[in-house]
Formats: structure tokens, C-alpha cells, sequence
């Protein structure tokens, strides 16, 4: 008896110390905490103010957000309870933070549910096998796009999140019409 209760203390605790790696690097939060540089009321705009932040509502429901919007909510709703602008990421981005649905309070955010059957079929397919189903080699090398042609309109926020979760960012290229899949440590050089 003894045994095994000291092995299912072993296995809680090998469980528990499992660390799961963060969405966002301490320098990546650095970097989106820095949020441009003001000379003479003029903003210069950061590199990061076009890349998608995801915000859970709940187990389906997600806001798309960016770096301009988290800092405005951050200044008009968050500055008295976070201390910093980056701590208010670390908390939102790295964490199981979820927004009270009834009040989010994020400016200007566009809203999603999860597309269930693209859920379901990540869930199956592992996210190599789903990455491999959802990209198609870019014509730079080394790089990778998405598959818009076998993606519904209903589907590509949920890609994109599954994408973002595996730390991976979609960069649109409006003149060539493509949605390029790049590693967010890659995003951040």
C-alpha cells in the first residue's frame, strides 16, 4: 500500500511540475510593452501593431485584438489594477486569463466562436498532421501560407487561433494576396 501511494504522490508530482512553455517570451512581452516611441505628440507606430492577439472569453469564445488596442484598454480599464502595461500582457497573453464575457472591456476587438468540426479535427490530427493539412509551401524558401482555397470563411479565425497557440502568426501580404505562417519567435527578431 505504501508503494503505491508514494508512486501516485510521485506521479501528482512530476504532473504538476510539467511547466507549460509561455504564448509570449519575457522578451516578446517586452517588446509589445513597448509600445512606440512618442517624439513631439508624433507616434511612431511599433512593428508589433499588426499582429493578432487572442483574448479568451471562455472555453469557445475569443476576441482578435492587437497591441494598440490591449494598451488603450490597458490605460482605460486595467492601469489600476496592473501595475505596467507589461504586466497586464504577461497576465492576458500567458496566462489561463479570461475576460468576464459580460464585460470584457477590450477596445475594439473583433469577436469569434470556435468552429467546432476545425476543433475537433485539430484535436485528431495533432497539430503537426493539422499544420501540414492547413499550409502549402511559400514561393520564398523556407517559408509557409496558408491553404485559403480548402478554408471556409467560417474556419480561418479558428485556424488562426490553433496557429497562434502553437506560437505560430499569420502575416498578410495585401499585394500578393497571401497569408504567410510565421513562427512568433520569428515575428520578434
Amino acid at each position: 500500500m505504501k508503494k503505491i501511494l508514494t508512486l501516485l504522490l510521485l506521479f501528482s508530482f512530476l504532473i504538476s511540475c510539467e511547466r507549460k512553455e509561455p504564448n509570449f517570451s519575457k522578451e516578446m512581452i517586452e517588446k509589445l510593452a513597448d509600445f512606440g516611441n512618442r517624439e513631439d505628440g508624433i507616434v511612431v507606430p511599433s512593428p508589433y501593431s499588426f499582429l493578432d492577439l487572442y483574448i479568451r472569453l471562455n472555453e469557445s469564445e475569443i476576441f482578435i485584438t492587437n497591441q494598440e488596442y490591449l494598451y488603450h484598454s490597458y490605460k482605460r480599464y486595467y492601469s489600476a489594477k496592473y501595475k505596467s502595461f507589461k504586466e497586464f500582457l504577461e497576465t492576458v497573453l500567458n496566462k489561463d486569463y479570461v475576460f468576464d464575457k459580460s464585460n470584457p472591456k477590450i477596445m475594439l476587438a473583433k469577436f469569434f466562436k470556435l468552429n467546432q468540426k476545425v476543433e475537433k479535427e485539430y484535436t485528431q490530427l495533432g497539430f503537426e498532421k493539422f499544420l501540414k493539412k492547413y499550409s502549402q509551401p511559400s514561393h520564398k524558401k523556407g517559408e509557409f501560407e496558408l491553404k485559403k482555397a480548402i478554408i471556409e470563411s467560417d474556419e480561418y479565425s479558428t485556424i488562426s487561433y490553433l496557429l497562434y497557440l502553437n506560437q505560430y502568426d499569420i502575416s498578410f501580404d495585401d499585394i500578393h494576396v497571401r497569408y504567410s505562417i510565421v513562427k512568433r519567435e520569428d515575428s520578434f527578431k
